[in-house]
């Protein structure tokens, strides 16, 4: 017989049941009470800070305004015409599609 089985009939032979008289629905019912504890210091808002103040100035320093602009100016002919889509205007209407859904994620994380 192999020690695994060994302690499984042991433990199966020996079993007890101690009535615990309610204490386990008090348990749970004082633990769903209690806060849920916050970490002291919430390191993910100055991160988050951090990367988009850093984002912001690289956009800035290499020009991402204009290109932005030119891109989205040009947004309207690829409805007339799809061949005429540069890399700028695909790029363009991503990173301005990634900053709505950013803002709007932000807003609904702020508002729970």
């Amino acid at each position: 017989m192999k020690d695994d089985e060994k302690i499984k009939m042991f433990f199966s032979e020996h079993k007890q049941k101690i009535e615990d008289e309610g204490f386990t629905g008090r348990l749970f019912a004082t633990l769903d009470v209690l806060p849920e504890p916050k970490p002291r210091y919430d390191k993910s808002r100055m991160i988050t800070a951090g990367f988009g103040i850093v984002g912001a100035i690289l956009f800035a320093a290499f020009g991402g305004y204009s290109a932005l602009l030119d891109g989205l100016s040009q947004v309207g002919s690829i409805f007339a015409d799809v061949k005429s889509a540069t890399p700028e205007i695909v790029i363009s209407v991503f990173f301005t599609g990634c900053a709505l859904f950013s803002l709007g994620r932000y807003a609904i994380r702020e508002t729970e």
